[in-house]
């Protein structure tokens, strides 16, 4: 949470940072229309009087706040829930990850 701003929540998942060789290999992607970039991570925050959370991409230039999607709150549940399902089903079908 940043300090000071007690109605605000930021929270950072971050796999990759900057343009190291060592990094290049820990990025994903995110592609949005005719714009493709690595991934290196998201940040999930919002406001109290919301009524959705924030996530915004991480690049190899840090946080992007050009590339932004919205999740209403009566929806997190579905959103981690399918993030789940999805994890489980990479790790029964390995073979499927090569």
């Amino acid at each position: 949470m940043i300090e000071g701003i007690m109605n605000y929540i930021d929270k950072e998942i971050v796999w990759a940072e900057g343009r190291t060789k060592a990094e290049s290999s820990k990025y994903t992607t995110w592609s949005g229309g005719k714009n493709w970039n690595k991934l290196g991570g998201l940040s999930v925050s919002t406001y109290n009087h919301n009524d959705f959370v924030g996530v915004t991409a991480h690049t190899s230039d840090g946080r992007s706040y050009k590339r932004y999607f919205q999740i209403p709150l009566d929806k997190i549940e579905d959103f981690c829930q399918a993030l789940i399902e999805a994890r489980d089903f990479a790790h029964k079908h390995p073979q499927s990850n090569k």
